[in-house]
């Protein structure tokens, strides 16, 4: 087996390439146990090597525990390996990917089945109409590598360590702030957690609220992904409607009274754009109180609010603390930061963040300073404001180009977030047209994918934020195309 090592000629690979063979044949029986290497002069001169690279392949393999040596003796197959030899014939096939499914359990099972999002693979990878996305080519680079460099140059030898698992003191300080001047929420640095972004604050919600089984309210339709995170938690989703104003709070109550926990967004509800008027939100926190129920409230898009004041999050009506705020810096900034955060009870924080570190330590540190020293730094709310005037731009412009190029189709312009919801006829092929607009590198989504049970409306989700003015008109032109493909026109 000696003989077999192949000629090796970089020099960084010869060590490697000696321990290897000799642990292989260790491990195959080649080597039986108790037998002695050659002298690493004679298996040097063998080999073609240095004597180094021989010696220092031994000393690993003792290291290692395949190996004992002996002074005065020489080396010695170890007796008692440290892995167990495989059969001669499995060798080679332990690692072999397997063919079938995996087994999974109950639960495993359940949370592979559930849906993630609405999208799809896309022509080209183009993000065009992708709704519920921020413009990439608006991220502010220049002020965020600014902000790195400062945090780099000031990088201190404790902040290397584990995170605070509640995040970055000086963060939460900036998020408190922050929602203070935008939102009109006032709250304190120990209520707030960061967590890696608003998905894992309701993840984590609903593993510490919900027994398995128990029932969950979600709207429908809805935000897919938090419904997502509830059913991997174990809830029994309940469906309830959300129309034009928000969730229908009356048919909550009426489908399931007993409810432990309700997922909604009060100022602009996914994808409808429904926002709660007072009524439902007093009637919601009423419910919520006398039934002993948690409200995860999702505030993921409240900057971009396009008709009338921005509405103040529930939060700010809650009297009985049940209401957890969930915020991100997804839309604002960007998605791949994943960076979030959730306003909790006092009496809830210290068990949200022991259920979170059991799962993930904490957010990067250096994001959460860089993120700190940008907010803190001023940078935040001119960025968002800068946003907000060409979200208005790009809404506009698709807005027209639609009602120019592709009349199948009806455009609901929501008074906030960051998209549209196009209502096609009751007849037409939703998944089709997806398919048609997905081939052409159109990023939509299907409007039936938001309705946690039966669809009651047929029509696509498209987004303007990543459509500069200048490719609307194309966009609308090659949805149009793809709606006459889907039909079979």
């Amino acid at each position: 087996m000696l003989h077999q090592i192949p000629p090796i000629e970089p020099d960084q690979l010869r060590q490697q390439a000696v321990f290897n063979r000799l642990r292989d044949g260790i491990l195959a029986g080649t080597l039986a146990a108790g037998a002695r290497l050659p002298p690493s002069r004679h298996l040097a001169e063998e080999l073609g090597v240095a004597r180094q690279t021989v010696v220092l392949a031994y000393e690993r393999l003792a290291a290692e525990g395949y190996v004992r040596a002996r002074v005065g003796s020489g080396t010695f197959v170890a007796a008692d390996l440290p892995d167990a030899p495989p059969s001669a014939g499995d060798w080679g096939q332990s690692h072999a990917p397997a063919d079938g499914p995996v087994r999974l359990s109950q639960r495993g099972a359940a949370i592979a089945a559930t849906p993630i999002s609405a999208a799809g693979p896309v022509a080209g990878g183009s993000v065009l109409l992708a709704p519920g996305i921020p413009a990439p080519d608006l991220f502010p680079t220049i002020a965020w590598s600014s902000a790195a460099a400062r945090v780099l140059r000031g990088l201190a030898h404790d902040q290397l360590g584990y995170p605070d698992p509640q995040g970055l003191l000086s963060l939460r300080v900036a998020i408190a702030g922050h929602l203070a001047a935008t939102r009109g929420l006032i709250t304190t640095p120990d209520r707030i957690v960061v967590t890696s972004g608003t998905q894992q604050a309701l993840r984590v919600a609903g593993e510490l609220l919900l027994d398995p089984g128990e029932p969950a309210w979600v709207e429908s339709p809805g935000y897919i992904a938090g419904r997502g995170a509830l059913r991997a938690a174990g809830a029994s989703l309940v469906a309830v409607p959300s129309d034009a104003d928000g969730l229908d709070v009356a048919a909550g109550i009426r489908l399931s009274p007993a409810a432990k926990l309700v997922l909604v967004a009060p100022s602009h509800a996914t994808p409808l754009g429904g926002a709660l008027p007072i009524g439902r939100r007093l009637a919601l926190l009423d419910w919520a109180s006398r039934a002993g129920a948690w409200v995860l409230e999702d505030d993921c898009d409240s900057e971009f609010r396009w008709e009338g004041k921005p509405l103040p999050p529930l939060a700010t009506l809650d009297r009985g603390q049940r209401v957890i705020y969930c915020g991100t810096f997804s839309k604002t900034l960007a998605p791949a930061l994943r960076l979030g955060f959730a306003v909790l009870p006092a009496n809830l924080v210290a068990p949200f963040v022991r259920a979170r570190t059991l799962g993930d330590r904490g957010p990067a540190v250096l994001a959460q300073a860089i993120l700190a020293d940008f907010m803190q730094s001023g940078r935040l709310a001119p960025h968002i404001r800068r946003m907000r005037t060409e979200y208005a731009r790009r809404r506009t412009a698709l807005l027209t180009a639609l009602q120019r190029h592709c009349p199948a189709i009806t455009a609901h312009a929501a008074p906030g977030g960051l998209h549209l919801v196009c209502e096609l006829s009751p007849s037409a092929d939703e998944a089709a047209i997806v398919a048609a607009a997905r081939a052409r590198g159109l990023a939509v989504a299907p409007l039936g994918g938001y309705f946690a049970g039966v669809a009651r409306m047929t029509g696509l989700v498209i987004g303007f934020a990543t459509t500069p003015p200048a490719r609307a008109a194309e966009a609308a032109k090659a949805l149009a195309t793809a709606i006459r493909v889907g039909q079979g026109g």
